[in-house]
């Protein structure tokens, strides 16, 4: 009982400030029992990889976490960074390069499809349809390049999900 009352205060402290919510800690997810039972037996890290968010609404997702849509029962993780060719900051490059990535789409448990998004800097990225209602449109991707790699953990991008 202990170990659930922990969880608890640890859930309440957690909610009570603006914990960055737009990186995919613990934004506006109301834990249930069974998420506090989930942290009680130590599966806290699969909560708060998980953001929540609705449709038409502009969300930020750290790599390797997962959006949740309750009123559409879809998940949406950012699994993968395909390929990073912009071009470095205080660099002249020929071509501004790109950034593409993949997303995960879970409906109903079952994932449904894997995507793939491209977003060239200075041009906004066309919206990508899956399971035939709705599409996702790629935003913004960060950190920008500088001469260092980025580690992927470092990645965050923003997307909105919106029905057809």
């Amino acid at each position: 009982m202990k170990s659930l009352v922990s969880a608890a205060f640890i859930l309440t402290f957690l909610g009570a400030g603006n914990c960055l919510p737009s990186y995919g800690l613990l934004s506006n997810i109301k834990p249930s029992s069974i998420a506090v039972q989930s942290i009680a037996q130590g599966n806290h890290h699969q909560l708060m990889a998980r953001v929540g968010t609705s449709l038409d609404t502009p969300f930020y997702l750290k790599y390797g976490n997962t959006a949740y849509l309750p009123t559409e029962n879809i998940e949406i993780k950012f699994s993968k960074v395909i390929q990073d060719s912009r071009c470095p900051t205080k660099v002249t490059c020929i071509w501004q390069g790109q950034v593409i990535i993949g997303l995960d789409i879970i409906k109903n448990g079952q994932q449904v499809s894997t995507l793939m998004l491209t977003l060239i800097p200075g041009r906004d990225s066309l919206p990508i349809q899956f399971s035939d209602k709705y599409s996702v449109t790629l935003r913004e991707v960060s950190p920008y390049p500088s001469r260092q790699t980025i580690a992927l953990q470092d990645y965050i991008v923003q997307l909105v999900v919106n029905t057809n």
